[in-house]
């Protein structure tokens, strides 16, 4: 099941590339949208894709879930396998005082659970039993990320921690030694566009925020850029002091200093700057291949799979997708939405008052 969105994010790609490898190894693997006919414009995939806002499943089937926010009720009693790509939402609507229902928290229907980097895997083994199936699955990056010729450009995408790469970069201008560097903006862009831009930038700055495994960092690795900035926790797997320059978190000048100093292997130690970014881009294809998630899905699919296991569909039953809980978006059923809001608000004013009636009356 994924969510519907208006472009496809790394984790929904994170989803068709997972269904298209499950498909390599022989399962009749699909991704399921919502919105009948959905499909996304600008971004294809060799994966067969369900839509509807309710579909059957049948004895043996295994539904999985993206960790998007709390969406066990679509289950309906059921079985199913939760994908994490982060753990942001897990403990987002919990409450201090009020423990969490479910080996998998909130989510008491959860069987069985897809971690996609080691720090997820790390935080869900600390917040379930011993005994709940964890399934460590790598990511894969793809081969079109690739170096091309390099240029003095400092590429970043300034959606995620806006503020922390803004500082670093005007801390760069008055450092008065950009001139000549050039700040590329990656910003809706296709696929291909930011794989070209990655290719030619030198560096790239990552402003890793709350990750899961973060993707862009490792993308820009495979294109041959070198990496400064900030982990967000997940990507610590990738940016290892070797061949890129983590930083503390929102450590701005030091970020700064570090984007500096491959500036000048850039400019005055090539050799260096070489080294280290060949580096970083063997580490990802080594870690990060078709190879190494096929082996990962293969090993969880097994056990999610075999005879006995709790995690399949027992009796025929038609579920509901998230996009049939979705805000109304044409203008009659927003229309009548607002209109039960405002009822709704109503009621809640008089409820007040008529209690207060009644009160006195008695």
């Amino acid at each position: 099941m994924a969510p519907d969105l208006a472009a496809p994010s790394g984790g929904i790609k994170v989803i068709y590339r997972f269904v298209e490898n499950l498909r390599a190894l022989g399962h009749d693997a699909r991704v399921w949208h919502g919105a009948p006919g959905f499909s996304f414009d600008s971004w294809r995939s060799d994966a067969p894709v369900d839509t509807g806002l309710r579909l059957r499943f049948d004895p043996g089937d295994v539904l999985v879930m993206s960790e998007v926010g709390r969406w066990n009720f679509l289950a309906e009693g059921n079985p199913f396998v939760v994908l994490c790509q982060g753990v942001d939402f897990i403990f987002a609507s919990s409450d201090f005082l009020v423990d969490e229902r479910g080996d998998y928290p909130g989510w008491p229907d959860a069987t069985a659970a897809i971690a996609t980097s080691t720090s997820i895997d790390a935080f869900l083994r600390a917040a379930c039993p011993a005994d709940f199936p964890i399934h460590h699955v790598p990511l894969e990056i793809e081969d079109y990320f690739v170096p091309r010729e390099k240029r003095p450009q400092i590429a970043l995408m300034p959606r995620r921690r806006r503020e922390d790469l803004l500082a670093t970069v005007h801390l760069l201008r008055r450092s008065g030694r950009l001139d000549g560097w050039e700040i590329v903006l990656i910003d809706k862009m296709s696929q291909a566009e930011v794989a070209r831009a990655l290719g030619t930038a030198a560096i790239f700055l990552f402003g890793g925020e709350r990750e899961g495994f973060g993707l862009p960092g490792a993308e820009a690795m495979a294109a041959g850029c070198y990496v400064v900035g900030f982990t967000g926790d997940g990507a610590k797997e990738y940016m290892l002091e070797e061949h890129s320059s983590p930083v503390p978190e929102s450590d701005c000048v030091q970020a700064a200093a570090r984007t500096l100093e491959a500036m000048r292997w850039f400019s005055d130690d090539r050799a260096q700057f070489d080294e280290r970014t060949s580096a970083a881009a063997r580490f990802v294809a080594d870690h990060y291949n078709v190879a190494q998630s096929r082996a990962g899905l293969e090993a969880a699919f097994d056990q999610i799979l075999a005879p006995g296991s709790g995690s399949m569909i027992r009796e025929s039953v038609v579920l509901s997708h998230y996009q049939a809980h979705a805000p109304a978006t044409d203008p009659w059923n927003r229309l009548r939405v607002a209109s039960r809001a405002t009822a709704r608000r109503a009621i809640d004013r008089l409820a007040p008052a008529q209690s207060h009636r009644s009160s006195r009356s008695s």
